[in-house]
């Protein structure tokens, strides 16, 4: 069975279209995966520091263009809340990474089977 040569070109080409978009949402997801690592660390070191101030002493908190003073206590619940939702933002992006990397190996595949056929 033959293909003809134009019906075969407009396939690679939206297959490449695919690989290249994948590409880039990979390369965003990947940074974005980064990003998140290091608010957590942060988050992390930010409590591990607030936890060796004795729990009567207030921190200033931004809240707009004031500031309020809470117990810490309470900033370090609101810490650990931010915490438990970005884990769960990596793990939603961790699963569309592999989505993607999927998209983008059988995309890939794809190309492969056809140059092969074409030979």
């Amino acid at each position: 069975m033959s293909i003809p040569p134009e019906a075969l070109q407009k396939v690679v080409q939206e297959i490449e279209l695919r690989i290249i978009q994948s590409q880039m949402e990979l390369s965003s997801v990947r940074q974005q995966i980064s990003q998140k690592e290091r608010d957590i660390r942060l988050t992390d070191l930010t409590m591990k520091e607030l936890r060796d101030i004795p729990p009567t002493v207030g921190v200033w908190e931004g809240v707009g263009k004031m500031f309020m003073n809470v117990p810490i206590t309470e900033h370090i619940k609101r810490l650990e809340s931010e915490k438990a939702d970005s884990q769960d933002q990596l793990k939603a992006m961790g699963k569309k990474l592999n989505y993607l990397e999927h998209t983008y190996n059988n995309a890939k595949k794809n190309i492969d089977d056809i140059l092969g056929m074409q030979s």
